[in-house]
């Protein structure tokens, strides 16, 4: 996930605007060089501007956005028009142009402006070849066409994919159907609608493009490791655009390991032509995935197709031509699909279905799955009168397959209104065919488990049916073993399906949960009706579904997912979700398994306590756990970090082991309120607890609030976190032990006067040889601090304490303290460094400690202890800070943590660490906030 275009574009938006407005100024400049003579001297010949290697490769055939100056770190290109032969030297560096070779480099962003085109109409023809890791965005009114003649080389590969998006992604924005248009290839191979294929120009829907032609083996070119999202715009009730359209595409184009994610018409589209395509990943297109016609005779094979509840039709909608006689006849070969048929109806009105075959069409199909749900439509349909007959001759044919639907089969009918005279019994038809089953596909997800039918009924020697083909004797796309959607798509990995702007109202409670209505006034929410409970192991792939009328209850004690590294599950929580807990609840995400909480900025997830819920309640810290994420990362409390089980200290579960880029899933735009129960004086609950979890793991935007412990603290493990906000908890806001190696950037620490402790509390290990040593990477942290009055607890509010042999580096640090002159109205110390432990002195000295461009405000700046008199007064703590680069106590000015757009204290004075890490954005300033930007507005949680 980037999180860095939302914050750079923001800025440029306003740097372009002060741009635009002093070119509005207009006058003359005049100056006065007073009284003397000036003699002129002969003007020095210009000198040619220095061109970058950007300007030197694309300038012939592109143009710098004014735009958008940035994305992802990258200049913006931007491609308008005809792409045409340039007879000027070869410009090609990373990308450029030579002759009729034109190379789009993935060292800038592309943008698409209106139709672009490559090459004229089987004249003037381009090679367009986009390098891998490219990305190419569209705007409202954009797309990509490939003329006849040209070719796209499109190839990218697994690790670095090659991506069609919208402006909007780009922008931070979040990713809709019908943002831009998508991708057009036009050939010259056969299409029905042409009575004379040596004179063929059929018109395509958008734009008038033609395409068709005589020659099958044509060649467009090249399309591997490609996504194509949020696309799709539509013109009118029947123009629409779909994400891939192949229009007389011939045999000799390559097409495999392709997306289409969130197309607002079809995903894949084929107006006959011969091209074959392999490794297609179809989701959440709205209206049908796959959809041919005009005599359509390539292949398919290794396709899975994911249809969107409420928001898609068919998997596969089959035509030829409503003409019997038009040739070719569709008929392409497709062979091991994968369908998952959705729910419901899409905005136009259209049932959710699986395959349809009609207006002629011939396949031959095998190894098909189709599942559908309770309220999916029918997963099998064959309808019109040339369609049956087809049926009936062996021109349609469909073997080893299994068809697993509450609607299975809906037969063709005689019509006399439609013109329809022949019916067939689609499941008798079905059924009398080679090795088709009717039964339960026994999935997750999408992947057949090792009792699944599906692996041992597939069609053997697919090979030699048809050279297309290679031999997968299994029904559906996968093998049950081999994932070859991994690390290339988007939106299927555990992610949750993106959330609509307004939520639904739900009318039932997701698989996994227990329903119950809501007592009228029982909650501060009157639109909430249903309550969905939560409780127990779970160990199956369970979704939290958002909804405006719904909230989810927490109930039982420990809700654990999955079992230790056996029974992996996932629990999917989508943006808008609310959470509330019983008194001694909490969630538990077992090693292996893993939690999807994806939020959005419209629409974060909040888990709370029960009482913050009620009517005429209030929410207050300790009134139920928090989360708690086990990983198989390192911690150095185990010796032995290939057979480590350390215990969590509340409940027992098991943490750690040797893998520190371990994945337990993704945090993002989740606010946590009024959590960490006490259990016992030495055993209390943190609003979320990192035990050894590993890099793999994503968190950011995430709030902590009136947690009865800490905030978040970290047992060993290597996660990194980013736009962190933690608010009034008790104890330390943020809190590392036992080998901690991550990272963090932009956090913002408050403290409730009299309710708190630290906000850092950084520790490592005891024993002198515990390894791995906590060393995290922190930036941009702001910290404020309570006052020098004892909590509960007898801890008084400080700023920052690393003791016991931690490590670390900290840049860009502000600690600003309350300027009073009594307990009551300052803080404790800011900074302070306690070497009871050897190691931390050791770290010091060795600079393994470290901390520059800082700044501490307050009246108690800084503090060294010791209980141990060996190390006693071993590091002075002001001169170990002043020390280093760019650290001062230098006095600000903050409103809310944010800086003023004008300062220069805090402003252009913090380093940039993005040029070594890539993990970092790119920064200038001290403290969380660059004076502009507040991170946290329209997801977090602000205290009164």
């Amino acid at each position: 996930m980037q999180l860095k275009n939302i914050f750079k574009l923001t800025a440029l938006s306003t740097a372009l605007a002060a741009t635009l407005g002093l070119a509005g100024c207009g006058g003359d400049i005049n100056i006065n060089a007073g009284s003397d003579t000036v003699t002129p001297t002969a003007p020095t010949p210009p000198t040619a501007p220095t061109q970058t290697e950007q300007q030197k490769s694309y300038s012939g055939f592109a143009t710098k956005s004014t735009t958008m100056t940035a994305v992802d770190g990258k200049e913006v290109w931007v491609l308008k028009g005809t792409l045409a032969p340039s007879t000027a030297a070869s410009t090609i560096t990373t990308g450029g142009q030579d002759g009729d070779k034109i190379v789009l480099g993935n060292d800038v962003v592309w943008q698409l402006d209106g139709a672009v085109i490559a090459g004229g109409d089987n004249a003037n023809a381009v090679e367009l070849s986009i390098l891998p890791g490219t990305k190419i965005l569209g705007g409202s009114d954009s797309y990509l066409v490939v003329s006849r003649g040209s070719k796209i080389m499109a190839d990218g590969t697994a690790t670095a994919p090659i991506v069609f998006t919208s402006v909007e992604t780009a922008l931070g924005q979040e990713g809709k159907a019908g943002q831009w248009g998508g991708l057009v290839l036009l050939g010259n191979a056969p299409v029905n609608t042409c009575p004379d294929l040596t004179n063929c120009s059929a018109s395509f829907e958008v734009g008038n493009h033609s395409y068709g032609g005589n020659d099958t083996e044509d060649n467009s070119g090249s399309i591997k490791y490609v996504r194509v999202e949020f696309g799709g715009f539509k013109i009118n009730d029947t123009q629409e655009m779909n994400g891939i359209s192949f229009a007389g595409v011939g045999a000799g184009t390559e097409i495999d390991h392709v997306q289409v994610h969130m197309n607002n018409d079809d995903g894949f589209e084929f107006w006959g032509g011969n091209v074959s395509v392999t490794n297609i990943v179809l989701t959440e297109n709205f209206d049908d995935s796959l959809d041919w016609t005009n005599g359509w005779q390539g292949s398919a094979q290794h396709v899975y197709i994911r249809q969107a509840d409420n928001a898609s039709n068919r998997g596969i909608e089959a035509d030829s031509n409503s003409d019997a006689n038009a040739v070719p006849m569709s008929k392409p070969v497709l062979a091991n699909f994968t369908i998952q048929v959705a729910n419901g109806t899409n905005s136009g009105g259209d049932d959710a279905e699986g395959i349809l075959f009609r207006k002629g069409t011939g396949v031959n199909t095998y190894n098909i799955l189709v599942k559908g749900d309770v309220d999916s439509g029918e997963c099998l349909e064959v309808n019109d009168d040339n369609t049956v007959n087809n049926a009936n001759t062996a021109e349609l044919t469909m073997q080893n397959s299994l068809i697993d639907c509450v609607e299975p089969f809906k037969n063709a009918k005689a019509d006399a209104a439609e013109g329809r005279t022949l019916a067939l019994d689609v499941e008798a038809w079905y059924k009398g065919q080679a090795d088709n089953l009717v039964a339960a596909a026994d999935l997750t997800d999408y992947m057949p488990n090792s009792s699944s039918i599906a692996l041992t009924a597939g069609k053997a020697d697919l090979a030699n049916l048809d050279a297309r083909l290679v031999n997968a004797n299994y029904i559906g796309a996968f093998d049950g073993t081999n994932d070859w959607t991994k690390g290339w798509t988007t939106a299927i990995h555990d992610d949750v399906t993106p959330t609509p702007t307004a939520l639904p109202v739900l009318t039932s409670c997701p698989v996994g949960t227990a329903a119950s209505a809501a007592t009228a006034g029982l909650y501060k929410d009157a639109s909430i009706t249903l309550i969905c409970t939560l409780e127990g192991n779970v160990l199956s792939n369970t979704t939290l579904l958002a909804g405006q009328n719904v909230m989810y209850k927490i109930d039982g004690g420990a809700v654990v997912v999955g079992g230790d590294n056996t029974t992996p599950a996932t629990l999917a929580i989508q943006a808008g979700t609310k959470l509330f807990a019983t008194s001694n609840s909490f969630i538990a995400v077992s090693r292996g398994s893993k939690i999807m909480a994806q939020g959005s900025a419209t629409h974060p997830i909040e888990m709370t306590s029960e009482e913050d819920v009620i009517a005429g309640a209030s929410g207050e810290r300790g009134q139920w756990g928090g989360l708690v994420i086990l990983g198989n990362g390192l911690t150095n409390t185990c010796p032995d970090h290939n057979a480590c089980s350390a215990s969590f200290e509340v409940g027992d579960f098991p943490y750690g082991g040797n893998n520190n880029a371990d994945n337990s899933g993704q945090i993002s735009y989740v606010v946590i309120k009024y959590a960490g129960f006490k259990v016992n004086d030495t055993q209390e609950m943190n609003g979320i607890s990192f035990a050894a979890v590993g890099s793999g793991t994503q968190v950011d935007h995430i709030q902590i609030h009136a947690n009865g412990d800490d905030g978040v603290e970290f047992w060993g493990g290597a996660v990194n976190l980013k736009y962190v906000y933690l608010t009034a908890n008790f104890d330390d806001s943020l809190d590392w032990t036992n080998g901690w190696t991550g990272k963090a950037q932009f956090v913002y620490i408050t403290h409730e006067d009299g309710n708190a402790n630290r906000g850092i509390e950084g520790d490592s290990h005891k024993g002198a040889m515990d390894t791995p040593v906590s060393a995290p990477k922190l930036a941009n942290f702001t910290i404020l601090p309570g006052t020098d009055i004892a909590n509960a607890s007898g801890d008084k509010g400080e700023g920052i304490l690393l003791r016991v042999a931690t490590a670390g580096e900290l840049y860009n640090v502000l600690v600003q303290g309350r300027k009073g002159t009594t307990a009551e109205t300052e803080s404790g110390e800011c900074l302070e460094l306690d070497g009871s432990y050897a190691g931390l002195v050791d770290n010091v000295n060795s600079k393994t400690l470290t901390m520059s461009h800082s700044i501490i405000d307050c009246n108690e700046p800084f503090k060294y202890s010791s209980d141990n008199a060996a190390t006693a007064d071993a590091v002075n703590v002001e001169t170990w800070f002043m020390g280093q680069e760019g650290n001062s106590t230098a006095a600000v000015t903050i409103t809310d943590g944010m800086p003023a757009a004008t300062d220069t204290t805090l402003l252009g004075t913090g380093k940039d660490l993005s040029t070594d890490d890539s993990f970092f954005e790119s920064t200038n300033f001290i403290g969380a906030f660059d004076g502009q930007n507040d991170w946290r507005q329209g997801w977090a949680y602000f205290p009164q």
